[in-house]
């Protein structure tokens, strides 16, 4: 069974995929994908907070789509290929204090290996890695995510 971890990059994921295809209130589909795994979930707080840096921080991540995968426009891209991208680079640029960058970016990894086409785990590494070792990137201290059960 996925950890909670998990499942709560898969819930935040899919509910920045709905806001961006479909225009829907983040947090409205956030609060929905939440109360449909709320049992399985042992805090919500990772998922919360992981959508709302994403949604807070997209214009920035989307400049360093362009620049590491610039054969790509944002606009051609797979859109679940966009979102992953979009959810691991925030991960690499806003990172929790006890996730390292070598699982956020085998996170995204399995995440476009369950939700992209065949090409899209090498895809999504070849990026994250690229971003990850960008010097001139300005990347933000970690942080610890308050435990709730909200």
């Amino acid at each position: 069974m996925a950890s909670w971890r998990h499942l709560s990059r898969v819930v935040a994921m899919q509910s920045f995929f709905e806001h961006l295809a479909r225009g829907n209130d983040l947090e409205a589909v956030l609060e929905y994908n939440l109360e449909a795994h709320r049992d399985k979930m042992e805090d919500t707080t990772f998922a919360v907070n992981l959508s709302q840096k994403m949604k807070k921080n997209e214009k920035t991540i989307d400049k360093l789509i362009k620049k590491h995968a610039p054969e790509w426009p944002l606009d051609k891209m797979n859109p679940v290929e966009r979102v992953i991208l979009t959810l691991g680079i925030c991960e690499l640029l806003y990172p929790e204090k006890d996730v390292p960058v070598n699982v956020a970016i085998n996170e995204s990894i399995e995440l476009a290996k369950a939700y992209g086409d065949d090409n899209s785990g090498k895809f999504i590494n070849g990026v994250l890695n690229s971003v990850a070792h960008d010097d001139t990137i300005e990347k933000a201290p970690s942080s610890k995510s308050k435990k709730s059960k909200s």
